[in-house]
């Protein structure tokens, strides 16, 4: 039985790159936002953006996986004798997870996202206070 890693196929790579992107951003974000004495430049603001940019590029990616693998799976269908219904789901079941893979990508970067964004604008309402 292959793990789900080997089963997302060569769709993996992109969709590891874009989550590894993400947690960067929010690493890099967190510092910025909740060090002694942080401000809310627009700087700190593009940053936090961008991580919800590389989530939605999780689901672009994840789309074009399934849609890479429904192909894939319709060319060994195609090319089979006897036709299981369990071969066809089979391979939907396998095109289908890059896109659950990217669509919970982007769960992750939105939460990661709102709460950096909370961060960033209580920061510019004591800044506007001051």
């Amino acid at each position: 039985m292959s793990t789900i890693w080997e089963q997302v196929g060569f769709i993996r790579y992109p969709l590891t790159l874009t989550f590894l992107v993400v947690v960067i951003l929010a690493v890099w974000s967190a510092v910025k936002l909740f060090r002694p004495g942080a401000t809310p430049d627009l700087r700190s603001k593009a940053w936090v953006d961008a991580i919800l940019f590389w989530g939605g590029f999780a689901v672009i990616t994840g789309v074009v996986g399934t849609l890479v693998g429904i192909i894939i799976a319709a060319q060994f269908i195609e090319a089979a004798e006897a036709i299981s219904t369990s071969m066809v789901w089979g391979g939907i079941k396998v095109a289908l997870l890059s896109s659950t893979i990217g669509v919970l990508i982007l769960a992750f970067a939105a939460l990661l996202w709102f709460a950096l964004q909370l961060r960033w604008r209580f920061l510019m309402a004591e800044t506007a206070e001051a």
